[in-house]
């Protein structure tokens, strides 16, 4: 594994812990303040994966 690889590979994994910190942190704040589970987050989740899907493909 070349230097640049490992670098990408690492940056990946940050990115992504990122990622479930921010959906783990918005349903924690969600499930303390109202005692509801909002599945409300799955589909705005969808809704950005969707639109980057679209954007990467449109724009390259």
């Amino acid at each position: 594994m070349t230097p640049a690889m490992l670098g990408q590979v690492v940056v990946s994994g940050i990115l992504a812990g990122a990622l479930y910190a921010m959906v783990a942190l918005g349903l924690a704040l969600i499930f303390g303040v109202m005692r509801v589970i909002n599945f409300a987050h799955g589909d705005f989740m969808m809704l950005g994966m969707y639109t980057a899907f679209y954007l990467f493909t449109a724009l390259g």
